[in-house]
């Protein structure tokens, strides 16, 4: 068995530029992106990942980073690198974490910190793996033998992502992934007409998000007490930021329709939306905000829903999304009102699709009232061929085959 610097020359290393840091994801933040580097992380054709984090891009951001990601662990961790302004750490067996404020002066350093890295560790083999459009510097640069690119909605329509990097920017970062890339995977069918756009159409792949199953069919996790436990008034839920994805109107409506029911927005609040979240919605009795809900929560406050909802607005981002929060529902058995165009037409015959905002609104009731212990069964029972396992497995595949 080999040391951590150590290789079996038929594995494959990986270099994964991340979406989030694992600061986010240690303190409650779950996506594709850390799903599919956990199911990776079993996969034992993988020797070890190399996992950066998300890179700031502003100095306001790069101080919070410096201190959240490389004060806070090099006190703890085992240091495979490090110098002033970044730092590689073990995390698992497996797993590093490379993280740095060097992004904001120079990706050339990055780059050179990478290949240090890389050479340290005496990794061959190496894939990079990337989540991340704002940053494509990395393409060509580290020796790898593929590069692969994930796609997780289309940034180039979510209003966080264009306030860091401009539009225009991104989407000639996603022109030049659609070009370079050996490998792509996409969240949705919608990004496959995305490529197309850019006459990218071979080795790429629709392969959704998926879900852990065992984490949101356990017992203990389902059975935890939080403070939705002892409401007593059916529970309208909603698990998830509160963001402008969100149809604020739709939750008011809701709200004066459903007097007799509670609706839980179970997330955090993001800043740019505060304001008309105070507007819209804290007039309302019968809202109420839990705040962040940490991954180990989840099951626990989803098992509390009477009817889970996915009350999203209709535009060009939500048509490149395949939200994760569906499968976590199914998987705890519970029946789902969504708008339309959420990627959700996957289980069209297990989700009550609403067309228009009365809809919305009566479905919720049929939802509550048409339940039953046999159609829980069955949403659970459709969730087997949807893990994250399954899904990587499938990524592996058509990685391996390119590697032919």
């Amino acid at each position: 068995m080999p040391d951590i610097f150590g290789y079996e020359n038929e594995k494959l290393n990986i270099i994964m530029l991340n979406m989030s840091t694992f600061y986010d994801w240690e303190h409650g933040i779950s996506n594709r992106n850390l799903n599919i580097l956990r199911s990776l992380e079993k996969n034992e054709q993988i020797n070890k990942i190399i996992a950066v984090d998300f890179l700031p891009m502003n100095f306001r951001k790069a101080v919070k980073h410096y201190y959240q990601n490389i004060l806070k662990q090099i006190r703890t961790s085992e240091i495979v690198f490090g110098d002033l302004t970044s730092a590689c750490y073990q995390k698992t067996a497996k797993v590093f974490a490379y993280t740095t404020v060097d992004s904001i002066f120079s990706m050339n350093i990055v780059v050179k910190e990478l290949k240090k890295i890389i050479k340290r560790m005496n990794l061959q083999n190496v894939i990079i793996w990337s989540y991340n459009p704002m940053f494509i510097d990395f393409i060509g640069r580290l020796d790898e033998k593929l590069f692969v690119f994930d796609t997780v909605d289309n940034w180039s329509e979510h209003p966080g992502y264009t306030k860091l990097l401009a539009k225009e920017k991104l989407l000639a970062n996603y022109r030049k992934i659609a070009q370079e890339a050996d490998v792509i995977f996409t969240v949705s069918e919608e990004l496959l007409a995305f490529y197309e756009k850019m006459n990218r159409t071979h080795d790429v792949s629709w392969i959704p998000n998926g879900v852990d199953l065992e984490h949101f069919t356990n017992i203990e996790n389902l059975e935890k007490e939080n403070e939705l436990t002892k409401i007593g008034k059916p529970i309208i839920g909603y698990l998830g930021t509160i963001q402008d994805r969100i149809d604020f109107d739709l939750i008011a409506e809701i709200a004066r329709e459903h007097q007799d029911k509670i609706i839980a927005l179970c997330g955090p609040v993001w800043a740019t939306v505060q304001k008309e979240v105070d507007e819209k919605l804290k007039k309302f009795d019968n809202i109420i905000f839990t705040g962040r809900v940490a991954l180990e929560n989840a099951p626990s406050y989803i098992t509390q829903f009477s009817v889970a909802i996915i009350p999203h607005k209709i535009d060009a981002f939500i048509k490149s999304t395949n939200p994760m929060k569906m499968y976590e529902y199914l998987a705890c058995g519970k029946p789902i009102v969504s708008t339309e165009g959420a990627g959700i037409d996957m289980f069209s015959d297990f989700i009550y699709i609403a067309k228009n905002n009365s809809q919305f609104i009566q479905y919720i009731e049929q939802a509550i009232s048409d339940d039953s212990f046999g159609k829980q069964s069955l949403r659970k029972e459709i969730l087997k061929e949807h893990t994250w396992e399954k899904r990587t497995e499938r990524m592996m595949l058509e990685i391996n085959e390119k590697l032919k």
